[in-house]
């Protein structure tokens, strides 16, 4: 069974794989048969779940705090 960090990490993997592949050969917006193709908003679509996993990974962290005591 996968944690849910697990399953954070494996789609922020696959979500910059997939920017990856998009930059590597970018196109440009283009519509055919009614239907609009904004590459541009689809990279800031993906962009958009690399952050949201960012952020749920990091909330996952362990959080460690250093003090000091005086005597």
């Amino acid at each position: 069974m996968t944690t849910d960090a697990q399953q954070i990490t494996a789609i922020k993997s696959q979500t910059l794989a997939r920017l990856a592949e998009i930059t590597a050969k970018p196109k440009p917006t283009y519509q055919i048969d009614g239907q609009l193709v904004a590459w541009g908003d689809y990279h800031a679509q993906l962009q958009r779940i690399v952050d949201w996993c960012n952020e749920k990974l990091y909330g996952e962290m362990p959080l460690e705090e250093r003090s000091q005591g005086y005597s």
